[in-house]
């Protein structure tokens, strides 16, 4: 019973010591690695696929392929089709080894034809660790198992500038994790577009009723814009010709332009790729113009090849241009670029001065040739402006004292366009003026100007003195008062009045406006307008009793004038009289 009890006991001690190391060796089969990706764009999602698993002991590192990419393998080299197990693992460590480089630096060829095979593969390779939620900059992934990866930002495409060089890019990098100090640069090139204001351009167009009742579809031949007239031919003012913002008066005509490219489709046999622009309550959509991808221009239709497809949302103000047959018609054309120039109209409900009237583009396209799903780019904004002034009149009773001011009510006012030189007004171009009520002028559109009947108000000051006049283009104007207060003087000249818009070269955004004023030869600088919540003025003095022209003014001209014929007169007179006294 004793040598029982003493075999029993050395059997439990051997099952103790079994159990126990077995444990040890479970704590320890399993280390985890950290792995650092830079550049990384917030919001989109990673996926890591392991392509090999790695053990490591001391600074020796041995990889096993993972056998879900046996196929690519057996594909790839020669001689290894019917090869599994150990003896294609070898083979494929070493390929791999000859694709990258020692030093890695010819890795993008292998990551993109890698890359491909997974994405044609998706129903059967699957994404060994997904992080959904990528931040801006760095995004750090925890608990990997050691391994050999291939890191794929969903939806990205290669960098690649022109078809035929996208077989040496990829946006795929490959790094060994095998502790927690890996670190990979990802190249995270997604769709993007980029809009800017551009010069005006004439051509045939779909308008926006067209688009909305749906009769566009093959009738993408529209009426010609007029290049004769000024609201088709109105440029983009501000920094450069193309640019991120711009000035304009209500009623004109901007022409923008959206940019991208064609992304890399492999491992896709569907696209969807579409424009989404939204447009402020002050922007009114007028016409789209074209659509190009590289030098073909596409044709308005619901389907087809080379075709694209408009709808355009009265209520939120959204219009949508989707190329159709986006994979089939563009899939060998990677990184050709994509236009679509279209042209709106700023309205009547415009915002005015520092504040912004926006457009917003994006770019919708597929990130997942699985599920079907898409991504959508960073959105490229736009801003037009439109500038106003305040008209303050006033009457000073001590000349001596300047800031004891009386405001004056219903002096009258029209507003010109500069000429071409820009020292006088053009009495052929008036600006159209429509009376808002509560001291509030604005510039009239071309289609309120059309309407039978229409006149144009005069600009007449309130009891405070001040009248507010908006929705002006920078540039120079000429303010004629056309009648002066009861018991007043009307102004015996125009004021000219110069509108500024600064704009910062890098960003091309505004950054301030100021309105220069100058009447009879005195030019005085406006304060510069950096708030959303300020207005430039323009100060009016009207006198009271007799006053005579100022020197160089056209009534003074007349005034010299009248008083040598009446001089000459009178000195012909007295010499008549002597020379009949004579007699």
């Amino acid at each position: 019973m004793k040598k029982l009890v003493s075999r029993f006991m050395a059997v439990l001690m051997a099952m103790t010591m079994i159990l126990s190391m077995s444990m040890t060796a479970f704590a320890a089969e399993a280390p985890k690695g950290t792995l650092t990706v830079n550049n990384t764009v917030a919001g989109k999602t990673l996926d890591l696929y392991q392509i090999f698993t790695a053990t490591k002991n001391g600074d020796n590192v041995a990889y096993t392929l993972n056998s879900a990419y046996e196929g690519f393998f057996q594909s790839k080299i020669s001689g290894a089709s019917t090869l599994t197990g150990e003896a294609l693992s070898e083979k494929a460590y070493e390929y791999v080894k000859t694709q990258v480089g020692t030093d890695g630096k010819n890795g993008t060829g292998f990551a993109k034809e890698i890359l491909g095979w997974i994405l044609e593969n998706a129903t059967t390779v699957a994404a060994t660790h997904t992080t959904a939620n990528t931040t801006a900059g760095t995004t750090v992934i925890n608990n990997l198992d050691y391994g050999y990866y291939i890191v794929y930002p969903l939806g990205a495409t290669d960098t690649s500038t022109a078809p035929g060089n996208e077989t040496v890019k990829s946006v795929a990098s490959l790094v060994s994790v095998t502790g927690d100090d890996a670190t990979v640069n990802m190249k995270s090139n997604y769709p993007t577009v980029d809009k800017k204001i551009i010069p005006a351009q004439s051509g045939s167009g779909i308008t926006v009723g067209a688009i909305v009742d749906g009769s566009w579809e093959g009738n993408h031949q529209m009426e010609l814009d007029d290049e004769n007239d000024p609201e088709d031919t109105i440029a983009p003012h501000g920094a450069a010709d193309e640019k991120k913002a711009g000035d304009f008066g209500i009623g004109d005509t901007i022409t923008y332009q959206l940019t991208s490219k064609v992304p890399d489709m492999t491992g896709y046999n569907s696209y969807i790729f579409k424009f989404s622009d939204t447009l402020s309550k002050g922007l009114d959509l007028k016409e789209v113009l074209s659509v190009k991808v590289g030098n073909t221009t596409l044709k308005a239709g619901k389907t087809g090849t080379n075709t694209y497809a408009l709808t355009y949302d009265e209520t939120s103000r959204n219009l949508t241009v989707t190329l159709n047959d986006f994979y089939n018609s563009y899939k060998n054309h990677t990184g050709e670029t994509i236009t679509v120039v279209y042209t709106a109209t700023l309205n009547k409900d415009a915002v005015i001065g520092m504040n912004p009237n926006t457009n917003k583009a994006v770019v919708e396209y597929s990130n997942n040739p699985t599920t079907g799903g898409t991504g959508t780019s960073e959105p490229s904004i736009v801003d037009v402006h439109t500038f106003d002034f305040t008209i303050y009149k006033y009457y000073l009773k001590d000349q001596n004292n300047k800031e004891d001011k009386t405001a004056l009510a219903n002096a009258e006012f029209e507003l010109y366009k500069a000429n071409t030189t820009g020292d006088a007004a053009d009495t052929n171009a008036k600006i159209n003026i429509v009376d808002e009520g509560k001291g509030v002028y604005r510039q009239a559109t071309a289609d309120e100007a059309k309407v039978t009947g229409f006149t144009s108000a005069k600009i007449v000051s309130d009891a405070d003195g001040k009248v507010l006049v908006k929705g002006l283009v920078a540039g120079t104007y000429y303010l004629r008062e056309t009648k002066a207060p009861e018991g007043y003087n009307k102004l015996l000249s125009d004021i000219k009045v110069e509108i500024k818009a600064n704009y910062d070269e890098t960003t091309g955004k505004l950054t301030s406006y100021s309105v220069d004023y100058t009447y009879n030869g005195t030019k005085t600088p406006g304060n510069t307008i950096t708030s959303k919540d300020n207005s430039p003025e323009v100060p009016v003095e009207n006198k009271t009793g007799a006053q005579l022209p100022s020197t160089g003014s056209k009534g003074a001209l007349m005034v010299t004038l009248a008083g040598i014929v009446l001089f000459g007169v009178l000195t012909a007179s007295k010499a008549f009289g002597k020379k009949k006294a004579n007699n």
